[in-house]
Protein backbone atom coordinates (compact mmCIF):
# COMPACT_ATOMS: atom_id res chain seq x y z
CA UNK A 1 0.00 0.00 0.00
CA UNK A 2 1.43 3.05 -0.78
CA UNK A 3 1.00 6.47 1.70
CA UNK A 4 0.43 9.73 -0.15
CA UNK A 5 3.46 11.69 2.35
CA UNK A 6 1.71 14.55 2.10
CA UNK A 7 -1.39 12.88 4.38
CA UNK A 8 1.50 11.88 7.23
CA UNK A 9 0.53 13.41 10.76
CA UNK A 10 3.87 12.72 12.94
CA UNK A 11 2.79 12.77 16.88
CA UNK A 12 6.45 12.71 18.45
CA UNK A 13 6.57 11.98 22.15
CA UNK A 14 6.80 14.49 24.67
CA UNK A 15 10.62 14.89 26.19
CA UNK A 16 12.23 17.40 28.83
CA UNK A 17 12.53 20.83 28.20
CA UNK A 18 10.23 20.76 25.18
CA UNK A 19 9.56 24.36 24.30
CA UNK A 20 7.26 24.63 20.95
CA UNK A 21 4.18 22.26 20.31
CA UNK A 22 5.75 22.23 16.66
CA UNK A 23 7.98 19.89 18.41
CA UNK A 24 5.01 17.39 19.33
CA UNK A 25 3.65 17.98 16.38
CA UNK A 26 4.49 17.01 12.54
CA UNK A 27 1.99 17.81 9.78
CA UNK A 28 4.07 16.60 6.60
CA UNK A 29 1.03 18.35 4.69
CA UNK A 30 2.13 21.94 5.72
CA UNK A 31 6.06 21.04 6.30
CA UNK A 32 7.29 18.25 3.77
CA UNK A 33 10.68 19.17 4.73
CA UNK A 34 9.82 18.23 8.74
CA UNK A 35 9.26 14.92 7.93
CA UNK A 36 12.83 14.82 5.85
CA UNK A 37 14.40 16.06 8.68
CA UNK A 38 13.32 13.56 11.12
CA UNK A 39 13.58 10.67 9.03
CA UNK A 40 17.23 11.55 7.76
CA UNK A 41 18.37 12.68 11.38
CA UNK A 42 17.90 8.83 12.26
CA UNK A 43 14.68 9.08 13.83
CA UNK A 44 13.87 6.30 16.38
CA UNK A 45 10.51 4.21 17.24
CA UNK A 46 10.67 4.98 20.57
CA UNK A 47 10.84 9.03 19.91
CA UNK A 48 7.17 8.46 17.79
CA UNK A 49 4.20 8.66 20.22
CA UNK A 50 1.61 8.16 16.74
CA UNK A 51 1.72 8.15 13.05
CA UNK A 52 -1.50 9.42 11.56
CA UNK A 53 -3.10 9.66 8.03
CA UNK A 54 -6.17 11.56 9.81
CA UNK A 55 -5.12 14.96 11.29
CA UNK A 56 -8.34 15.05 13.44
CA UNK A 57 -7.08 12.30 15.59
CA UNK A 58 -3.67 13.16 15.38
CA UNK A 59 -3.98 16.56 16.47
CA UNK A 60 -6.53 15.09 19.42
CA UNK A 61 -3.49 12.95 20.66
CA UNK A 62 -0.93 15.87 20.32
CA UNK A 63 -2.75 18.31 21.89
CA UNK A 64 -3.75 15.79 25.21
CA UNK A 65 0.13 15.28 25.39
CA UNK A 66 0.98 19.03 24.90
CA UNK A 67 -1.50 19.64 27.67
CA UNK A 68 0.11 17.64 29.83
CA UNK A 69 3.46 19.00 29.11
CA UNK A 70 2.53 23.12 30.06
CA UNK A 71 0.14 21.46 33.02
CA UNK A 72 3.48 22.24 34.80
CA UNK A 73 4.28 25.06 33.26
CA UNK A 74 2.62 28.40 33.73
CA UNK A 75 -0.99 29.06 33.27
CA UNK A 76 -1.95 31.12 30.59
CA UNK A 77 -2.51 34.65 31.88
CA UNK A 78 -6.38 35.18 32.78
CA UNK A 79 -6.32 38.58 31.93
CA UNK A 80 -8.19 38.60 28.63
CA UNK A 81 -7.44 42.25 27.70
CA UNK A 82 -3.43 41.84 28.06
CA UNK A 83 -3.40 38.60 25.96
CA UNK A 84 -5.60 40.64 23.04
CA UNK A 85 -3.09 43.56 23.63
CA UNK A 86 -0.11 41.29 22.68
CA UNK A 87 -1.62 39.00 20.49
CA UNK A 88 -2.73 42.31 18.64
CA UNK A 89 1.45 43.23 18.62
CA UNK A 90 2.49 40.15 17.51
CA UNK A 91 0.15 40.15 14.45
CA UNK A 92 1.04 43.69 13.43
CA UNK A 93 4.80 42.93 13.41
CA UNK A 94 3.53 39.63 11.49
CA UNK A 95 1.43 41.86 9.16
CA UNK A 96 4.56 44.21 8.20
CA UNK A 97 6.47 41.52 7.74
CA UNK A 98 4.52 39.69 4.77
CA UNK A 99 2.71 42.94 4.07
CA UNK A 100 -0.46 41.07 4.67
CA UNK A 101 -3.34 42.93 6.57
CA UNK A 102 -6.74 41.76 7.88
CA UNK A 103 -9.80 43.36 8.40
CA UNK A 104 -12.02 41.80 10.85
CA UNK A 105 -15.25 43.11 12.97
CA UNK A 106 -15.69 40.45 15.61
CA UNK A 107 -15.06 36.66 15.11
CA UNK A 108 -12.52 37.28 17.84
CA UNK A 109 -12.29 34.12 20.32
CA UNK A 110 -10.03 34.79 23.08
CA UNK A 111 -9.41 30.82 24.89
CA UNK A 112 -8.80 29.80 28.26
CA UNK A 113 -7.08 26.83 27.96
CA UNK A 114 -4.74 26.32 24.97
CA UNK A 115 -5.84 25.12 21.88
CA UNK A 116 -4.73 23.53 18.83
CA UNK A 117 -5.79 26.11 15.88
CA UNK A 118 -5.24 26.06 12.04
CA UNK A 119 -6.01 28.37 9.28
CA UNK A 120 -7.81 27.47 5.96
CA UNK A 121 -4.63 28.18 3.24
CA UNK A 122 -6.95 29.55 0.46
CA UNK A 123 -5.31 32.91 -0.70
CA UNK A 124 -7.37 33.11 -3.37
CA UNK A 125 -10.96 33.66 -1.58
CA UNK A 126 -9.85 36.28 0.75
CA UNK A 127 -11.17 34.73 3.67
CA UNK A 128 -9.32 33.67 6.85
CA UNK A 129 -11.09 30.64 8.47
CA UNK A 130 -9.80 29.67 11.80
CA UNK A 131 -10.16 25.96 13.09
CA UNK A 132 -9.76 25.21 16.39
CA UNK A 133 -9.95 21.74 18.77
CA UNK A 134 -13.80 21.28 20.33
CA UNK A 135 -14.69 23.65 17.75
CA UNK A 136 -18.99 23.96 17.48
Amino acid sequence: MKINTESIYIVMQPYPGIEDFEELFVDAERNLADLEDLFSGGIKAKDIFGLYTDKKSALKDALKLWKEVTKEKTPIDDNKKERFREFVTGLEKLSNTHNIAIAAVGGVYIFDEPQIITYDEDHTSGDLVAYWDNQN
